[in-house]
């Protein structure tokens, strides 16, 4: 357990996982001081409960001033540890961390499985979350997605396994965390408007496997040399999936059109890979990623291919929303680049509207164009990023729009009967949007409303 009793902690950020890290420490019996740049009218409500604490807090602005006597700082994801303001003030005197590592510092033993990489880290860690719920394992699932650990680090049996989806931000700031077991499920470009080039994602990414002992595993995708070749320096004993080929190793494979799981020697026939329940090629690769993690847990095939075959994925990951005239209407809100767009087209056979846009990430948007000829009738923009779509992927016909709302009607007017609209952005939300869950409401929102006024008007 971290030791902050009467020391002075500084939290940088008032996002949530800030707000449960300033709590947490406060909890601890620090002295928590709180800063965000963000003005106090656009910080959510609950920091009011911070004050209620008697922590100081300073909004607007990260000033010098307000680091000074500070003995540690706590780093939340949304913040660089390259910001100015740090380097000016501290200038390495003052030890930062994550609010990751906070969290895990304050653990009690329990086993904790750590899922990174570029996409499909959010299903793969609730599928995961539903393999051992269904095998009465109880554990936290939480991290990157939805529940910081800060949040409940205390209130955690020592016998609850702790399943988090880790961002590279989160684990830019790291010391001593580690994982039992790591996931690492992809690597593409990403954040490319956070990091200075693709070795420096890379090289945040690589961090899940530091710390790692030979008695721990790290379940690695062979279909990604760029991912096999970060874990050679990992002690960890390694567990390979893969949905293009057989393995010869342990691990978890698809043969015969059948799921295959080796681990501990022993090979385990799952499931038809089509029992899957979660459509699409890159979902099965999240499936033989937490049937890897399921099987190094003991849990038994029945339970693990059960799992596959009830799990309807999560909210805002292609998540059927409407059909209206026979039209579909996807929600792929968490599609935050070119990579999980290029998943999502790939998921569908019929006609494809598009509507894409969001804040520019510094992705490569030249990579759609193969696909947005072969799969997408027309494409309708919105958000900063718009004209760079646009002019990068040059296709046509092209709409920019200034709302969601706009770009909703407008691909609903191009769409013909048995097409899909898909949502799914390329870019993070911050443009328009508090993140990506608001937006992805928010078009749920406006295509439920629509098909209700269409319903009216042809009563």
């Amino acid at each position: 357990m971290i030791d902050v009793k009467g020391k002075i902690v500084t939290v940088v950020g008032l996002g949530r996982s800030g707000r449960a890290a300033a709590k947490l420490v406060h909890k601890l019996g620090a002295r928590v001081k709180a800063t965000d740049a963000n003005t106090m009218d656009s910080l959510d409500k609950e920091i009011n409960d911070l004050r209620l604490l008697g922590i100081e807090i300073e909004t607007g602005r990260n000033t010098p001033q307000f680091f000074k006597g500070s003995h540690l700082i706590v780093l939340s994801p949304g913040i660089p540890g390259s910001i100015p303001t740090l380097n000016e003030s501290i200038a390495g005197s003052i030890p930062i961390i994550s609010e990751l590592e906070l969290g895990w510092q304050c653990l009690q033993g329990q086993k904790v499985i750590g899922i990174t990489g570029t996409n499909g880290k959010t299903t793969t860690t609730t599928l995961i979350g539903e393999m051992l719920n269904s095998a009465g394992l109880n554990p936290f699932i939480g991290g990157n997605i939805g529940i910081p650990l800060c949040e409940k680090v205390l209130e955690l049996e020592k016998e609850m396994p702790v399943v988090l989806e880790i961002s590279s931000f989160q684990l830019e700031e790291i010391d001593e965390f580690r994982a039992d077991i790591s996931v690492f499920l992809n690597l593409t470009p990403d954040h490319l408007d956070r990091y200075n080039d693709m070795d420096e994602y890379v090289r945040a990414k690589a961090r899940i496997f530091d710390n790692q002992k030979s008695t721990d595993f790290s379940v690695l995708n062979a279909d990604y040399d760029a991912v096999l070749s970060l874990a050679k320096e990992s002690e960890a004993g390694q567990i390979y999936f893969s949905r293009h080929k057989r393995l010869n190793h342990d691990g978890v494979y698809v043969e015969n059109g059948k799921i295959i799981a080796n681990i501990y020697g022993e090979k385990m026939n799952i499931c038809k890979a089509e029992a899957v329940r979660i459509p699409g090629p890159y979902n099965l690769e999240n499936a033989l990623a937490a049937t890897a993690v399921a099987s190094l847990m003991r849990i038994p095939p029945e339970i693990i291919a059960k799992t596959l075959q009830g799990f309807k994925g999560v909210e805002h990951r292609m998540e059927l929303t409407e059909v209206i005239n026979s039209i579909k209407f996807i929600n792929d809100s968490k599609a935050t680049n070119v990579d999980s767009v290029l998943c999502a087209l790939n998921s569908f056979s019929s006609p494809i509207v598009l509507i894409a846009g969001g804040k520019d990430k510094g992705c490569d948007y030249r990579r759609l164009i193969p696909l947005l000829n072969e799969k997408v009738r027309a494409m309708v923009l919105l958000g900063e990023a718009a004209e760079r779509i646009e002019k990068e992927s040059g296709f046509k016909p092209c709409y920019q729009t200034s709302s969601l709302e706009e770009a909703v009607s407008t691909a609903y007017k191009i769409a013909s009967a048995w097409d899909t609209v898909l949502f799914s952005p390329a870019c993070s939300s911050f443009d328009m949007f508090k993140n990506f869950e608001e937006r992805g409401r928010i078009f749920k929102e406006i295509v439920q409303r629509m098909k209700r006024e269409i319903a009216t008007i042809h009563v």
